[in-house]
């Protein structure tokens, strides 16, 4: 019986597990040591061991032991509990509480308020029976539940809801539904997020579970049957009902138990081979379906035994099941193919991993049930290419697809779209790539409805509400409420006091990225409907309303005879701007047009700019007093530049370089953007015309060029802005830059760049309250995502391949524990250790040049500890190692044309008659002569065949090859990673430790994550010097508060966000 608290017996309910944990030194000889000081963001210290985790900077440091900021300020229970009616869907018929655990409720002292509604399973009558009342206010309640989003409409401000939101992935569709519960000053808990023990990877704890399962095999019968009926086959499948269709559980069970009888006395078509189904996923989701599929005759099988199973005549008195587990699924990459499947490595590291279920079973099944967790670290179970493959094959004997799990281009990549309750089914064309509405006799008929409990309610209702039941009095409790709420709640608590709770502030980033590529596919989607119009477009942005231009427009046309047809009207955008596209049709619309031009100008009041749409490129039609910004150089990290700075009115941006469609493409993102295709390193007279002009020049060209750019904007007063080092020959030019009284700014990228602006804003701080740095470590580096490391190396490349290959045989210097490390760049490749700063990958570091410098350029002489490193996936730099150590990093003549002679030759140099004895008697025992010789094979070096593309130098012809076979694919996507581990003493004896990271994924088919970081950094520091943000003169790093402050601001709301823990260790 639960019973309510009184003020005078006020006590916790459910209270927040707290632990301390005792973290021992690790070596100082190990280079992990230096590399991530791993506490847990979940954790909470406490004052026995006198650690006290927080995020951020000092000023949010607690010196005692805390959880997030209290969620249940002003948010105090009276007893009062409201349910709301559920408008989502037509089939949404489920309750979070049934009418007997509201009775229940009402027993133990709570009030429930339920609004009327005359869909849900359980009747309003039934509701009040229990003690509830029936009502359309729920004005009193404390706490309002719900199944699925409440309508922004309906909800209630200063309260507490909980419901299933679905914004923890900053889903589009639902952000208004967000920033309502935020303008509202709701506090808002989503069942998705209640887990054991408020852990991040706990057990979800209010869920309905095993009822997905249940409906979905049950639905996925009827399937089934219409997809055999095609075929020419008439069976029992062809009779079973949706799930829906039943009174409740019992009912459907009992109907599934009748179909399977009909299957066991009459058999299924003689022509029909053994019908298997495989089994995914070993969850609720995936007990629940088993549950009902053991409901027929069945036999389960081992996948070892399909084929066989497959030659067994028919008819068949039994379907047949197969449960796949991860080995039947993936593999390691490397190593023995038939090696075990350790579940914690593969989660661990799914990138070492390749798919093999379309070799291994898919040739076998006929209905696959997906009830798997996946996310895009890992290999796909199906892709659209395997399944047209194995349709080639013959392979084309799967059925259906029951993907219970609903991820819509997810495991299986052709769940192309989810499914509803009374149109549960689409058809899929492998072969074609199509879909159909239409179940068809090729293909494979598909089930994807995303609210499968729904088609339970009863049940999935009850089952629901007994796991929610014991959470409820700690926020229906006066006391309880204002004391402590249970860290199951805390854990799930998005919204509170107008803010995201700390937990959840990353989909506010997650929102702005969203909303980024919204805006980029609404430009396009314009541009299109730009050009399907017959007549002139003209765009106007500015005060068009309070200024009574667009009146004066509209009457001007219709004066003139014209039409107008309004394609677009935004009203009240950035700084109270409003943006309008107008389709002008008529013979006079020359002459309506040029009028516009000089309308514009006379109503200084608007503010207004005007352009015209010609074939979907705006010409510049007025003067807007615009700044002109020179780009020197169209590679891809400058799209992201142009994209950043062109959004404004008053910048034309002028990108420069010489390849025409590259030139094209990044002056297209701008809104006003001009390509001039020339050679910019040898057209001299050229490009110092441009840097005349201009109002500011980026150099994104190759370092050694940044000295000539350099000289002509100091000849004609132009600031200048680069995401290069400071090169000696650069640093030479500070004087002429203070005579000339310009501005050079540099090391505005990634690495150098993000990396000094986030570590200085912590190192600062530190001194700034009177602290020492005693340990700094700094690690970056750009890999593919975990999804796109599939080859060897783990590694591809966007642009040349060069670059890395020659920074591999550099020398390292940096300071262990006061000793200082030399690494000759000859052994380089040969001293990468772990690193921990991201703990759900299995990556490496390497040392990075010289680290001594920073010292001095950070300020932090009494560090014992100074290391810069780059980070690779493990195994990277052994395998690297190997290549390196047989030759193919050497400038000399290759000695054969094709890629088998190379080889021979270099094996023979070293008097190896193969790799296994090259790699033993060479390498020193450090690396895998298999995984050696698998990655000569994979990229096709062992075969005659391959001509290599410059015989007189090796390391330029494996350069070229690894550029054609390490690029990334279309659908492929890149990733950056940054980690800093800096430690801090204070004079009282207390220490601090920080700890940063940066995780950046690129864009499919749009911007790299490697393009984000180099041209959005480099972009604001060229704005910060356009707005007078950046008035200082000379040769400029972003090391000062004054620059780093504003920049990692502004890139935080382009949803680049390091995030920060300290650790403070009190004496």
């Amino acid at each position: 019986m639960l019973r309510r608290l009184g003020s005078t017996t006020a006590r916790n309910l459910l209270q927040p597990t707290r632990s301390t944990i005792a973290k021992s030194a690790r070596s100082s000889a190990a280079l992990p040591q230096l590399l991530s000081f791993n506490a847990s963001p979940e954790t909470t210290w406490t004052t026995p061991s006198k650690l006290v985790q927080c995020r951020g900077l000092s000023s949010r440091c607690l010196s005692t032991a805390v959880t997030s900021k209290p969620i249940q300020d002003s948010y105090g229970g009276n007893g009062v509990l409201g349910i709301v009616r559920e408008t989502y869907n037509k089939w949404e018929r489920r309750v979070p509480l049934t009418p007997e655990q509201v009775r229940e409720l009402v027993q133990g002292g709570y009030q429930v308020l339920i609004q009327p509604a005359n869909h849900r399973i359980f009747t309003d009558a039934e509701y009040t029976a229990a003690g509830a009342t029936v009502t359309e206010n729920l004005g009193d309640a404390c706490l309002i539940l719900g199944v699925k989003q409440v309508a922004n409409e309906n909800l209630l401000k200063d309260k507490s809801y909980m419901f299933f939101s679905h914004v923890i992935k900053g889903q589009p569709e639902n952000m208004s539904l967000l920033q309502k519960l935020l303008d509202d000053n709701i506090r808002f808990f989503d069942y998705e997020c209640i887990t054991a023990g408020g852990a991040s990877d706990g057990k979800r704890l209010v869920a309905f579970g095993q009822f997905a399962g249940i409906a979905g095999m049950i639905d996925t019968f009827q399937a089934i049957g219409q997809q055999l009926l095609q075929s020419g086959y008439s069976t029992p499948f062809l009779n079973s009902p949706s799930s829906y269709m039943y009174r409740d559980l019992v009912a459907a069970k009992f109907g599934v138990s009748s179909m399977g009888r009909d299957i066991s006395n009459g058999g299924l078509p003689s022509a029909l081979e053994p019908l298997v189904f495989a089994f995914t996923g070993a969850g609720n989701v995936a007990k629940g379906a088993r549950e009902i599929f053991e409901l027929l005759p069945h036999k389960y099988v081992k996948v070892e035994d399909l084929e066989e199973l497959k030659k067994t005549p028919g008819p068949h008195n039994f379907v047949y099941g197969v449960v796949i587990e991860e080995k039947d699924m993936v593999r390691l990459k490397s190593g023995d193919p038939n090696a075990d499947i350790e579940k914690a490595h593969y989660r661990k590291s799914p990138s070492a991993y390749e798919p093999i279920f379309h070799e291994k079973v898919g040739p076998h099944v006929n209905v696959l049930v997906n009830g798997m967790y996946w996310d895009q670290r890992y290999p796909r179970l199906l892709t659209k290419e395997q399944i047209k493959q194995l349709y080639a094959d013959g392979n084309d004997g799967l059925l259906a697809l029951a993907d219970i799990s609903c991820d819509i281009g997810g495991s299986v990549e052709f769940l192309e779209k989810s499914t509803s309750v009374e149109k549960p089914y689409f058809h899929y064309d492998p072969v074609n790539d199509e879909v159909s509405d239409e179940i068809k006799r090729e293909g494979i008929t598909i089930m994807g409805v995303d609210i499968l409990p729904s088609e339970l309610p009863r049940e999935a209702s009850k089952y629901f509400g007994d796991a929610l039941l014991p959470l409820l009095p700690g926020l229906l409790d006066e006391e309880a409420s204002k004391s402590s709420v249970s860290s199951e709640l805390v854990s799930s608590c998005i919204t509170a006091h107008g803010e995201l709770t700390e937990k959840f502030k990353y989909i506010d980033q997650l929102k702005r990225a969203v909303l980024k590529e919204q805006r980029a596919v609404n430009a396009k989607a314009r541009l299109a409907a730009v050009d399907e119009q017959n007549g002139t477009i003209v765009q106007l942005d500015g005060h068009l309303f309070d200024s009574g231009l667009i009146n004066n427009v509209l009457d001007l046309v219709e004066d003139r005879g014209c039409e107008v047809d309004i394609i677009k009207m935004e009203v009240g955008g950035e700084e109270g701007k409003s943006h309008a596209v107008l389709s002008v049709t008529g013979d006079q619309k020359d002459g309506v047009i040029a009028e516009m031009k000089d309308l514009v100008p006379k109503l200084p009041r608007a503010e207004a700019t005007c352009a015209v749409y010609e074939k979907g490129k705006p010409a510049i039609v007025t003067d807007l007093n615009q700044k002109q910004v020179l780009v020197l150089g169209a590679g891809r990290v400058a799209n992201s530049f142009a994209e950043y700075v062109g959004r404004r009115d008053d910048r034309k941006v002028v990108v420069c370089g010489n390849v025409e469609a590259e030139v094209k493409s990044v002056a297209s993102e701008a809104k006003f953007g001009e390509g001039v295709v020339f050679d910019v390193t040898s057209d001299t007279a050229k490009l110092e015309g441009l840097v005349k002009d201009s109002d500011i020049v980026v150099s994104l060209l190759p370092a050694p060029f940044h000295p000539m750019v350099g000289n002509m904007c100091i000849d004609h007063g132009v600031n200048m802005v680069t995401a290069s080092y400071v090169s000696p020959a650069v640093k030479e030019l500070q004087q002429r830059c203070l005579d000339a009284g310009i501005t050079i700014l540099n090391e505005v990228g990634l690495d150098p760049g993000m990396d000094h602006m986030s570590a200085m804003k912590i190192m600062d701080d530190v001194k700034k309250r009177g602290g020492t740095i005693k340990h700094f470590s700094s690690v970056c580096g750009g890999l593919p995502a975990p999804e796109a490391a599939n080859n060897p190396l783990m590694y591809k490349f966007s642009w040349s391949p060069m670059g890395v290959m020659t920074a591999s045989g550099n020398s390292a210097t940096y300071l262990r524990d006061g000793e200082v490390v030399s690494v000759d760049g000859s052994e380089l490749l040969n001293n990468a250790d772990d690193l921990f700063g991201f703990p759900t990958m299995n990556l490496e570091c390497l040392p990075n040049r010289d680290s001594l410098i920073y010292r001095e350029l950070y300020d932090i002489q009494e560090a014992d500890t100074v290391f810069r490193g780059t980070i690779r996936f493990k195994g990277f730099s052994q395998l690297m190692y190997g290549l390196k150590r047989l030759g193919l990093l050497e400038g000399e003549p290759c000695g054969s044309e094709n890629w088998a002679g190379v080889i021979e030759n270099l094996l023979a140099k070293a008097g190896s008659k193969n790799v296994s004895d090259f790699v033993r008697d060479n390498c020193g025992g450090s690396v895998d002569a298999a995984s050696v010789a698998h990655c000569l094979e994979w990229l096709g070096m062992n075969g005659s065949d391959l001509k290599v593309s410059h015989p007189d130098n090796i390391i330029q012809s494996f350069c070229s090859l690894l550029e054609n076979r390490l690029l990334y694919e279309g659908d492929e996507r890149d990733m950056v990673l940054m980690h800093h581990d800096i430690r801090a003493t204070f004079p009282d004896g207390t220490k601090e430790n920080h700890s940063s990271s940066l995780q950046v994924y690129g864009h499919v088919n749009q911007m790299s994550a490697m393009c984000q970081t180099v041209g959005y950094t480099a972009a604001i520091g060229a704005e910060l010097i356009l707005n007078g943000d950046i008035t200082e003169k000379g040769i400029l790093t972003p090391m000062t508060p004054n620059i780093y402050e504003k920049s990692l601001d502004l890139l935080e709301e382009e949803g680049l966000v390091f995030d920060e823990f300290c650790t403070v260790i009190k004496p």
